[in-house]
C-alpha cells in the first residue's frame, strides 16, 4: 500500500495511481485497533542503501544555435543523494565556455531580498486562499483517518500543518521527507550546484518562469480524484505493517540510474496521464510550462550569447517534451551527450 502511495512522488510530485486496474474493490483492512502513536519505525531511524554507479555518467544534452546564440539545453535532477555522479568532461567545458545560466526560477540577484519577500508573501496569500476548510484526514474513510496521522507521524511530519494544507502540497511534503530518509538532498541537485559555480564566477542567472504562478496553477488542479485514490490505498493497510516503508528505503535507485546515462522514456510520461488528476498534473507541470519555454527559447535566439539552459529532465520526454516542441516549430535542436 505505502509503496503505491508515496513511489511517483518520489520521483515527481505525482500521487495518484489506478488502485485495482480491473475494476475489481479490494475490502478495507479495519483492524480491531490503530497502532499507538510510534509504533511505525520513523524513516528518519531507517538504513538506506546508497547508490552504487558501474557505469560513466551521460545524462542527456542538446544544442541549439544560429549565427550568433548558443543555447545548450541539459535535463536536470533536482534532489539527488551526495556522492552521485553526473558531470562529464563535455558537460565540463560547456559550463566554463557559457555566459548565462538559466533555471526554471531565480530570484533577481540585484534585488534578492525584495524578490524573496514578495514571493513569500504571494505564497503565504496562496495558502491561506487554498487552505482546506476540512482537515485531509477527515476526507478520508473513518477507518483509514488514523492510518494516515500515524503514516505522518512516521515521517516527522507535524499533523498540524499537513492537515490545513492544500492536500497536493500535503503531498509533496511527504515525497520530500522520503528522499531526505534516503539521503537525496536539494543540495546535491544539478541547480543548486550549478548556482555556486555560476555565482563564484560572477556570471548571469535567471529563471525561465515564474514558480509561484506555477504554485497557483498546480493548486488550482481538483485533488478529489487524488484523494479517493489514497483512500484506497489506505484500505489495503491495516496501519501497523512498517515493512514496506523499509522496503521504500531499499529501493533501486533507477530513476536516477537512467536520468545519469541519459536514457529517455515514455513510462512516467504513461504512468502520469493514466487518470484525470495525473493528466491534469501533467498538464500543468509538464505541457504547458514546455510550451511557454519553447516561446522563451525562440525569443532568445533572436539574442546573441550563450546559455546554458538546465530544467528538469522529465521535460524531455514523451509526446509534449521541450525537444519535441522545439523539432516541431522548425529549431534545429542537435543532442550532443
Amino acid at each position: 500500500m505505502i509503496r503505491r502511495l508515496i513511489s511517483i512522488p518520489v520521483i515527481l510530485g505525482i500521487i495518484a495511481s489506478p488502485v485495482n486496474a480491473s475494476g475489481l474493490k479490494t475490502p478495507p483492512v479495519i483492524p480491531e485497533k490503530i497502532c499507538e502513536f510510534g509504533a511505525l519505525t520513523p524513516i528518519a531511524d531507517l538504513e538506506f542503501e546508497p547508490p552504487v554507479q558501474d557505469y560513466a555518467p551521460s545524462p542527456a544534452m542538446w544544442r541549439i544555435a544560429d549565427d550568433d546564440t548558443t543555447i545548450y539545453l541539459f535535463g536536470t535532477y533536482h534532489i539527488l543523494p551526495e556522492g552521485f555522479a553526473w558531470r562529464t568532461e563535455l558537460f565540463d567545458q560547456v559550463v566554463e565556455n557559457v555566459d548565462e545560466l538559466v533555471i526554471e526560477s531565480h530570484d533577481d540577484p540585484d534585488n534578492t531580498a525584495t524578490a524573496s519577500d514578495m514571493d513569500q508573501a504571494r505564497i503565504m496569500q496562496l495558502f491561506t486562499e487554498y487552505r482546506p476548510k476540512v482537515p485531509l484526514s477527515q476526507r478520508l474513510s473513518k477507518h483509514n483517518r488514523a492510518k494516515f496521522l500515524g503514516l505522518l507521524d512516521a515521517f516527522g511530519l507535524p499533523r498540524e500543518r499537513v492537515e490545513l494544507a492544500p492536500p497536493l502540497m500535503a503531498m509533496f511534503g511527504i515525497a520530500m521527507a522520503m528522499t531526505r530518509a534516503q539521503g537525496s538532498e536539494r543540495t546535491f541537485g544539478v541547480e543548486t550546484v550549478l548556482k555556486a559555480e555560476f555565482d563564484e564566477t560572477n556570471r548571469s542567472i535567471s529563471g525561465i518562469e515564474d514558480a509561484v504562478q506555477v504554485f497557483e496553477n498546480l493548486l488550482n488542479i481538483n485533488t478529489d480524484r487524488m484523494i479517493s485514490d489514497i483512500d484506497k490505498s489506505f484500505d489495503e493497510w491495516d496501519g501497523c505493517d512498517g515493512s514496506e516503508l523499509e522496503d521504500l528505503v531499499d529501493r533501486d535507485w533507477s530513476s536516477e540510474h537512467s536520468w545519469a546515462k541519459g536514457d529517455l522514456d515514455d513510462d512516467l510520461t504513461e504512468e502520469m496521464t493514466e487518470d484525470p488528476f495525473g493528466r491534469a498534473f501533467y498538464d500543468v507541470l509538464i505541457v504547458d510550462r514546455n510550451t511557454a519555454w519553447r516561446d522563451w527559447v525562440e525569443s532568445r535566439l533572436e539574442r546573441p550569447g550563450s546559455i546554458l539552459l538546465a530544467v528538469g529532465a522529465a521535460h524531455m520526454d514523451g509526446d509534449h517534451s521541450l525537444v519535441l516542441l522545439l523539432e516541431q516549430s522548425g529549431i534545429s535542436i542537435e543532442r550532443i551527450q
